[in-house]
């Protein structure tokens, strides 16, 4: 049976790893071990990538991430916003982001806010999205041949969600607004299940990327939508990730330091340096006993990543 779609959500692309990922020895690699899975997946089957939310870790990613993004992207790939691809979480601005520099560079194709897009010609396989903050809405039954609302919102199951989820974001409560729909594909919970809700197909994607100490043991997937609209999951191969025990990312994230970082500050001729450069040139200092660990948290903040 012919593969109409590849669903994933929840990349987070980011310059550097998070803590729990930091024994990584190159971050890009890593990230671009997981992303061309996915590409492998389109070329064999000659389709699209939908993506259903946050591409980007962070609204305003760094030069050097949006070039290795363009590189690295699978596509082709439709896809809508989620709250960390937007300034202070707002649609509005999706024109000040990381995400939309890669629209414009036609590196992606964003769906836009209930609009819809068709998948292939001889089949009418309509798309209906629905970004971060954008309430849901019913489709028309006689709309296309299957039906596929992309929705970036949390969804969760018993035992698919954080400790005390919401209970109007569970699944069974979205049953009238997905009326019509033959399937729906969600991003921001990043544990993934499907399950079938009256006609339609539920699909939470999940985080195609781990990055917290509560992820490590999560299968990173990829769902094939297939032309009768059942959903296939294909669980990607993270056996090469590598991970930073609890007791290590403790000691990471209580770096030891900061206090001495901030006394050498006082000291400082603040009229001769700006506060970036002040930081930089204490830090690179080898007489400062500053911990790796303190100075990347502080090169992190400086540069605002």
């Amino acid at each position: 049976m012919n593969v109409l779609a590849v669903m994933i959500s929840d990349i987070h692309l980011s310059r550097t790893a998070p803590v729990s990922r930091s024994s990584e020895p190159d971050w890009y690699e890593a990230q671009g071990r997981m992303l061309s899975q996915v590409q492998q997946l389109l070329d064999q089957h000659g389709c699209p990538a939908i993506c259903a939310g946050d591409l980007f870790d962070r609204w305003d990613a760094s030069p050097e991430l949006i070039n290795w993004a363009i590189d690295h992207v699978p596509r082709p790939m439709y896809t809508i916003p989620g709250q960390h691809d937007l300034p202070l979480h707002n649609y509005a601005d999706i024109h000040r982001s990381a995400y939309w520099t890669l629209v414009m560079a036609g590196v992606i194709s964003d769906l836009g806010v209930g609009a819809d897009c068709t998948l292939c010609e001889d089949r009418r396989t309509l798309l209906v999205s629905f970004p971060w903050g954008s309430d849901v809405c019913n489709v028309d039954a006689g709309v296309g041949d299957l039906k596929t609302a992309v929705i970036h919102r949390y969804v969760w199951k018993q035992g698919a969600s954080y400790d005390n989820p919401p209970p109007e974001s569970r699944y069974h409560h979205l049953a009238k607004s997905l009326e019509g729909y033959d399937v729906a594909v969600f991003g921001d919970n990043h544990i993934g299940f499907q399950v079938s809700l009256g006609d339609t197909r539920l699909v939470n994607c999940g985080c195609l990327i781990p990055r917290k100490s509560d992820e490590r043991k999560l299968k990173p997937s990829a769902w094939l939508l297939m032309e009768d609209g059942t959903v296939e999951r294909k669980i990607l191969d993270c056996s090469q990730d590598k991970w930073l025990e609890q007791e290590e990312v403790k000691a990471v994230a209580e770096p030891t330091g900061m206090d001495e970082f901030l006394e050498g500050l006082k000291i400082l001729d603040h009229d001769s340096l700006d506060f970036r450069e002040a930081v930089t040139r204490y830090i690179s200092d080898s007489d400062n006993k500053v911990s790796k660990a303190a100075k990347n948290i502080l090169m992190e903040l400086v540069e605002g990543k």
